[in-house]
């Protein structure tokens, strides 16, 4: 293995990190999966979708539909006052409001996201101060929509998505079906790293221009400034911003979305390295690639896949106590929990309703009753075991599960979104009258432990 790559991945190990692909001069250098993560299952990204929204507006320039200088009010009419507000502006976070105005824009009583925009105060002269804004991304993706007939995704997929050879994607959508730009694109880690490449290379792909080279130069230059009070932290987030894109230091740049969904495009090095986590700390990943991958030694005749890879699985460490596999629990009064600003279900705390450790012919089965239904984890010893899970909104989300008996009356139970950041953590402790459930997640937005939740035995 590549010292280089070899010393990234000890230093990522218990990072967080699911997958990775490094591409240098144009030829994969190595790629892996941490089990049980795969391959070919498509990631949700975040706000790395935003560099993505950012290329369907340079097509759309490029196609002569919209200048970045367009008055946004121009094509999205809504009544409000954005006071001079422009495309570039959008672009590059600068709108001149005080703080995210995607929250305020969901509020709106018709579920119209564009009017909901056009609600939000602009407080200052736009252009003239970074604000982080998921908000402004989803009026690039609504101004997309309303000029092409499509969605960013639509409108993508022919330009961008089949040139490179891109696997299953998809992309949430508003009540009123526009993409949502800053957020909930879905696409593969492969697939990541393609899309870098095509930057590295000035928006050329096997002898054609499909995005104009100067596009990629303006997406990718330090359009304004965006340096904290504190240049020590997170020194990454403070090199500058583009077009919906980062600018690092080391002369490079990226796409990043939470809890470390990166493309990390580095000119000097010729080098592309992408990346899908589930990483509590990103700028520790940042400095890892700084640290291990700022080599522009050649690339290797042939580009390994690392094996071996994996997230340890849990196996029984003592046995349960007689009465409890098979023994049901209930919960008398299930209280619906604190839930998380703006999230999809499956990000959400679980209403516990019911939980029973099952004996099977390989290990256990759990099983866990909450608001989406009766849900049964299989828990092979020193084994991830792949599944789906349902969600209320009738969404099926692939799963992987690992469960065991860490004492003689606590179970603890993992649960693996293989397709998102997070792993959910059970901790069932019984004890003559019933259980307490505690919940722990391994990332997570506005907080990651839940509240515990009592079950009583079902008598007979």
């Amino acid at each position: 293995m590549d010292a280089s790559v070899e010393g990234f991945v000890a230093a990522v190990e218990k990072l967080g990190l699911h997958g990775f692909v490094l591409l240098r001069h144009g030829e994969t250098v190595a790629e892996g999966w941490w089990h049980p993560y795969e391959p070919d299952t498509p990631h949700t990204l975040y706000s790395l979708s935003k560099s993505f929204t950012s290329t369907a507006v340079g097509f759309a320039v490029a196609d002569g539909r919209l200048s970045v200088d367009d008055l946004v009010a121009d094509h999205l009419p809504g009544g409000g006052d954005l006071r001079g507000m422009r495309v570039r502006h959008l672009l590059t976070m600068t709108t001149g409001h005080d703080a995210e105005a995607a929250p305020r824009m969901a509020e709106d009583p018709d579920d119209d996201w564009v009017r909901g925009f056009h609600g939000v105060p602009v407080v200052h002269e736009p252009g003239t101060r970074f604000v982080y804004n998921s908000g402004a991304t989803y009026a690039l993706s609504a101004i997309v929509q309303r000029l092409t007939g499509e969605t960013v995704l639509d409108y993508l997929r022919p330009r961008l998505f089949e040139p490179l050879g891109f696997g299953p994607a998809s992309w949430d959508s508003c009540p009123r079906g526009v993409n949502y730009g800053g957020w909930g694109l879905r696409l593969r880690t492969a697939d990541l790293a393609a899309f870098g490449q095509l930057y590295l290379q000035g928006g050329r792909w096997q002898g054609r221009q499909l995005l104009p080279a100067g596009w990629v130069a303006a997406a990718s230059a330090a359009q304004v400034p965006n340096a904290g009070a504190d240049p020590d932290e997170s020194p990454d987030w403070q090199q500058g911003y583009g077009y919906q894109f980062w600018r690092c230091r080391h002369g490079g740049f990226r796409g990043d979305g939470a809890f470390g969904q990166f493309v990390v495009v580095m000119p000097a090095q010729d080098q592309v390295l992408a990346v899908t986590a589930g990483a509590p700390d990103m700028q520790a990943v940042l400095d890892a690639v700084w640290t291990h991958l700022l080599d522009a030694a050649p690339a290797p005749s042939a580009a390994p896949r690392l094996e071996g890879l994996r997230i340890p699985a849990l196996t029984d460490t003592a046995e349960p106590a007689a009465d409890l596999p098979g023994r049901e629990f209930r919960v008398a009064d299930p209280l619906a929990p604190p839930q998380r600003g703006f999230r999809p279900p499956i990000d959400q705390p679980s209403r516990i309703e019911g939980f029973a450790v099952e004996r099977a012919a390989q290990g256990w089965v759990a099983r866990l009753d909450d608001e989406h239904g009766v849900h049964r984890f299989a828990c092979v010893p020193g084994r991830w075991q792949a599944s789906t899970l349902t969600t209320s909104d009738g969404e099926v989300h692939p799963i992987a599960t690992t469960g065991a008996w860490r004492g003689p009356g606590t179970f603890e139970l993992r649960v693996c979104q293989t397709a998102e950041p997070c792993t959910r953590t059970y901790t069932a402790q019984f004890d003559a009258t019933g259980v307490t459930i505690a919940a722990e997640d391994s990332v997570g937005f506005d907080f990651t432990t839940h509240r515990p939740v009592r079950a009583l035995a079902v008598s007979g």
